[in-house]
């Protein structure tokens, strides 16, 4: 039987730097390797491991979702996969998937921080059979989390299942997400692995320490180089969402989510149109005040390593 390597996973969550993150790693894959760190891509993390989670849980949750995987045939796919990696030997195998809790449309349906979290992430730690190591995911203040959750909602959504930007922002307000919550899940799904968190805040303070914390102590992170495509997928602007907001409630979802490409080509967000932006003040603050809170629970909570920045 093929040795288990020292399994890292680097779950996300969304929207903080998880793809900058993911394009370091394979644009320094050689050098990984050379120190016996082998990175599976995301999009085989994703396709071979994630998809058929979800899938799985999906259809035992009841839903009508294709395809159809059962619990064997999940058993053989991720087994299959898994298989094929340890077959390589490495010392450290990082896996990373920002979609391993779920899905941003999750989170703006609900207004929850994902709402299948729970089954989601006991299926996806099953297929390890308590081989995971490590978990490293970053946190972002709520109002920006789920600011960035609902434009990146609208990318995809159909006028069906369309959710208005005033009910996204009652229902979180309403549930009170906790990081803290999730991370407490975290610990129970994974037993033994340790667990290592930092605030999005800081992330461009202190990118390479996270790095090196993801990588292990045989990678020198100075070494490694910027990804060659700074070309990233543009996000929409506060203007642009405003403009297909006003459009949905004019002429109703579907034929207005036919023009958010256009709006996002017409209103980039850059200086002229600024990031996209929901809360009042009050609800800024409120929310903000949860999430320092929640960190105050997090830093205080033994099962967890916060990394923070040198000036924290």
């Amino acid at each position: 039987m093929t040795a288990r390597p020292y399994i890292v996973l680097h779950g996300g969550f969304h929207k903080t730097a998880t793809s900058h993150i993911q394009s370091m790693m394979a644009r320094n894959s050689k050098l990984l390797e050379r120190a016996g760190v082998q990175y599976v891509h995301h999009r085989d993390t994703r396709k071979r491991l994630t998809v058929p989670v979800q899938c799985n849980v999906y259809n035992s949750l009841g839903m009508d979702w294709d395809p159809k995987i059962s619990d064997e045939d999940l058993r053989e796919m991720t087994g299959e996969f898994l298989s094929e990696l340890y077959a390589d030997t490495p010392k450290r195998l990082i896996l990373s998937d920002e979609n391993m809790a779920g899905h941003c449309g999750h989170c703006v349906k609900r207004g929850v921080l994902y709402r299948w979290r729970r089954r989601l992430l006991e299926v996806f730690a099953e297929q390890f059979d308590g081989a995971v190591r490590e978990v490293h995911l970053g946190l972002r203040n709520y109002a920006d989390f789920f600011a960035s959750a609902y434009v990146e909602y609208l990318r995809s959504v159909t006028g069906q299942q369309f959710v208005d930007e005033r009910m996204m922002r009652r229902q979180v307000l309403e549930n009170m997400p906790s990081w803290h919550n999730i991370l407490k899940s975290v610990i129970t799904l994974f037993p033994g692995a340790k667990v290592y968190v930092w605030r999005y805040e800081d992330f461009r303070q202190m990118d390479r320490k996270i790095l090196a914390n993801l990588c292990g102590p045989g990678v020198d992170v100075s070494q490694m180089r910027e990804p060659k495509d700074r070309n990233k997928r543009p996000t929409a602007s506060g203007r642009a969402v405003a403009e297909l907001l006003q459009l949905i409630h004019k002429d109703g979802a579907d034929a207005a989510l036919e023009q958010r490409v256009a709006l996002q080509e017409k209103y980039p967000r850059g200086p002229d149109y600024g990031n996209y932006d929901p809360w009042t003040s009050a609800e800024r603050a409120h929310l903000t005040r949860m999430y320092d809170r929640d960190m105050d629970e997090v830093r205080a909570n033994a099962d967890i390593t916060l990394i923070e920045a040198a000036h924290a």
